[in-house]
């Protein structure tokens, strides 16, 4: 490999690391004076466009999508940006920026959930344990340090939601038939998104030319930011997941986490939440031992055997 590959690489992991653990904040700028799924029709529709675009120029449409792929895009698209990203956009109008972040970080989680109960997939041990440390962990962020009813609240309850519709979207993705190109897919699934999303918020708020003059200089800033650098960071993910180890890929589900505390305690002052120095913890142990539990345990193992069968000093 060469330095310049090597170069790109690392970019791509700042990328991933960087931008996609700062879009909740992004999103918490973004709503401050912009409808929701004004948010994301905008958000979408430009990022999905450019990266559409971006594969018609590189030759990635070849041949173009059937129309059991454009639809198998718009399903997922539904399950997984209106409805997953969708719940959280809106929850994060109430929701610090951070606390939203450190719950998504339970997706793995979810996701070996829905693998069991969609596919059949059997949840070992190791992972057995993941969630249960995982889901501790994301209670213990959740609660307000007076009764769980009370930390309950509709917008907790839609992140929540939100998380739990991207889990079973990403496991039923195994069973449709999708377009080969997986950059292609997504930025199909993001046109859709964006423009259904347009669409129904004419429904929903004032139309967009009487928002747009109320619109706020950081909420238009965190607009673009999610529609421009938020496209090139799924570019940066799928050339990583082209050229690198997925073990090592999904790091990003450990980093993106506290790159969000840190801005949303930082810049975005939000409040530490009660349990905030307990629960953060049990969540990255849960989401270490989903994603690398196994492997590490085999490791192991295999230590420990070749230890146990090489020959003593004495016996050489």
């Amino acid at each position: 490999m060469s330095k310049a590959e090597r170069l790109l690489i690392l970019l791509c992991y700042l990328t991933v690391y960087v931008v996609w653990g700062s879009t909740y904040f992004a999103i918490k700028q973004a709503v401050d004076t912009i409808p929701p799924f004004y948010v994301i029709g905008l958000r979408f529709t430009l990022g999905g466009s450019i990266l559409f675009l971006f594969c018609y120029l590189t030759g990635r449409i070849d041949p173009w999508p059937s129309w059991r792929e454009v639809l198998a895009a718009c399903f997922l698209g539904f399950f997984l940006l209106i409805v997953g990203n969708g719940l959280i956009t809106v929850a994060e109008q109430e929701v610090d920026s951070y606390l939203a972040s450190l719950t998504v970080a339970a997706t793995p989680i979810f996701v070996a959930f829905f693998d069991r109960v969609l596919i059949g997939k059997r949840i070992s041990l190791v992972r057995l344990v993941a969630i249960v440390v995982g889901l501790a962990g994301v209670a213990l962020l959740l609660y307000n340090g007076r009764s769980l009813a009370s930390s309950l609240t509709p917008a907790i309850l839609m992140v929540v939601g939100g998380v739990a519709s991207w889990a079973f979207a990403t496991s039923l993705g195994h069973r449709l038939h999708v377009y080969k190109d997986s950059l292609v897919n997504s930025s199909m699934q993001m046109i859709f998104v964006g423009l259904f999303s347009l669409i129904g918020s004419q429904f929903l708020y004032p139309p967009l030319s009487q928002v747009l003059p109320t619109v706020s200089l950081p909420s238009a800033l965190g607009l673009a930011y999610l529609a421009l650098f938020g496209s090139l960071a799924y570019a940066a993910y799928n050339y990583l997941i082209a050229h690198e180890p997925a073990a090592r890929v999904v790091s990003y589900a450990l980093v993106n986490p506290v790159i969000a505390l840190l801005l949303g305690l930082v810049l975005g002052d939000e409040s530490p939440a009660p349990l905030l120095a307990a629960g953060l913890p049990l969540v990255l142990i849960g989401v270490f031992l989903m994603l690398y539990g196994e492997a590490s345990l085999k490791r192991l193992n295999a230590r420990t055997l070749k230890r146990a069968h090489a020959p003593t000093e004495e016996s050489a």
